[in-house]
């Protein structure tokens, strides 16, 4: 009976032991609705047609919070639209900062920017007039001011990462750098559309007969800072500068009658192997000798990889124009550098790959998708992932003072790094230049191409993983001569650095006189 009693306990107690195992528990936390609504979220609402800002439409929120970009006192600002941005979190890589136009009439320009206001937008209508995504059917009453004086957050703009996804910048405030416009001169205004280039491509900014400042000459370059804002005409939005101090001239004054030294702008380092993929984010710093101007002087910037497997194969019969994967040109059509400052060329304007930190404000001269199917300048060149080689045979780097470049054009400055092999057979190679590395002649010997001669020296190894190379040394540039000789270095750059990471390093190339 004892051991009958025992199994009939034991039986019990392993069925409600899976009964408690197999219990289902509830997948949800109980909690109360947020009463705000972020515009990342707001602006999903939209789907085409008005939608109504109802509680339930919003999953519970009847206020946007954010931070007051518009300034009105400035006269260049759609009348009546208060401009508000603010961002969630979703996670550490993934940016939320989304902007929204709020119209509210005459009072919007009673608000300034750096405002913290809270808007109850509930019985609203989110639609889209005049091309602008905004907020209607609200009065004054429905915005708070809470505080005054907050920082606000400015996004840095290229025509490249616009074209990817233009909604994303709408009603945000923006930032744009080496914006090259094509002025008559002394004589035409900042009123109107006026299209400029900041190296990745074109752009559009917006003054209004309106504007206090429309009479303000239009200069070669500028900062550009505004709200992104599309028209009815066009989904991509323009850059509307709010007041005259949003707009900054940049471009200096080059006399076209000074010569060019043997060295007018000389390399100074190179991210060759980011962390992750290559693609689109290699990049090259270079620094003036003297003022540059390169509409009154257009200069090149190409490119060699050497790899078995890189086609054409055999010697680089056409030297620095041999194209296809051997060498990627860059044309330098735009912008100004002053005498010993930095300037770059590359891909993405970012320091360290995906998802790294923006550096837009560096004199970017061109910035080109490489291996988005966009052929080197000139046809020379096809799209690669691979623009500066990670290991192998000679890869190198030219800078000319001309955009005509042929098997014997003579480089501003010219480094190669890496291999030594595929890149010279008697009378065809890269054509080199008088500089700290390489000479033109031997003696009487005439040996114009790398690795002909005593040619043969390298600034560096193979690049590091994540590692920027910096080359160093001092340039005279009265004697126009390196004074002292460069040599390889590098510094890590994580993806939070800043752009003071590659450019204030002890052991930075220095022009001097």
């Amino acid at each position: 009976m004892n051991n009958y009693l025992k199994k009939y306990t034991l039986v019990i107690g392993l069925l409600a032991m899976c009964w408690s195992a197999c219990k289902t528990e509830p997948d949800f936390i109980n909690g109360t609705p947020s009463p705000y609504i972020a515009n990342l979220d707001l602006r999903r609402l939209h789907r085409g047609g008005d939608a109504q800002l109802t509680k339930e439409a919003m999953a519970g929120a009847v206020y946007l919070r954010g931070q007051v970009i518009s300034d009105h006192s400035g006269g260049n600002l759609p009348k009546g639209l208060l401009f508000v941005q603010n961002a969630r979190k979703i996670s550490a890589t993934a940016d939320s900062l989304r902007g929204i136009a709020i119209n509210i009439g005459q009072a919007a320009e009673s608000y300034s920017p750096g405002d913290s206001v809270h808007v109850k937008i509930e019985g609203g209508v989110l639609k889209r007039l005049d091309g602008i995504l905004q907020i209607t059917g609200l009065d004054a009453s429905a915005v708070e001011r809470k505080a005054t004086g907050v920082t606000l957050r400015t996004t840095s703009v290229s025509a490249v990462t616009l074209a990817l996804a233009p909604e994303n910048f709408e009603s945000c405030l923006a930032m744009v750098y080496n914006c090259n416009f094509e002025p008559n001169i002394g004589v035409e205004q900042l009123l109107g559309i006026k299209t400029f280039n900041e190296g990745s491509g074109e752009m559009q900014m917006n003054v209004s007969a309106t504007a206090i400042f429309k009479d303000v000459l239009l200069p070669w370059s500028a900062v550009v800072q505004g709200i992104m804002i599309p028209s009815s005409e066009s989904n991509v939005p323009k850059i509307w500068p709010r007041v005259q101090s949003d707009f900054t001239a940049t471009s200096i004054v080059v006399d076209p009658t000074v010569p060019l030294g043997p060295n007018p702008a000389i390399i100074t380092g190179y991210f060759a192997n980011p962390s992750g993929s290559d693609a689109n984010h290699e990049y090259i710093q270079f620094k003036a000798t003297q003022d540059l101007d390169f509409r009154q002087t257009p200069f090149a910037v190409t490119t060699t990889n050497n790899a078995g497997a890189s086609t054409p194969t055999g010697p680089p019969m056409n030297g620095w124009a041999t194209g296809g994967l051997r060498t990627y040109k860059f044309n330098i059509t735009r912008g100004t550098v002053a005498k010993g400052s930095f300037f770059y060329v590359g891909g993405y304007k970012l320091i360290a790959g995906v998802t790294s930190t923006d550096i837009s404000q560096a004199n970017w001269v061109v910035s080109k998708l490489y291996s988005n199917d966009e052929t080197g300048d000139d046809g020379v060149g096809v799209k690669t992932a691979n623009l500066l080689a990670n290991s192998g045979n000679a890869a190198g780097i030219a800078i000319f003072p001309t955009t005509t470049v042929d098997l014997n054009s003579i480089p501003s400055d010219v480094v190669f790094y890496a291999g030594t092999g595929n890149a010279f057979i008697e009378g065809y190679g890269y054509a080199i230049c008088d500089n700290d590395f390489y000479k033109r002649y031997n003696g009487t010997t005439f040996q114009p191409f790398y690795r002909q001669g005593n040619n043969t020296g390298k600034v560096a190894a193979n690049p590091t993983d994540a590692r920027f190379t910096y080359l160093g040394g001092v340039y005279d540039a009265g004697a126009k001569v390196w004074k002292t000789k460069r040599s390889n270095k590098t510094v890590a750059v994580a993806k939070a650095s800043e752009l003071s990471v590659i450019e204030a390093m002890d052991g930075a190339t220095i022009v001097e006189n």
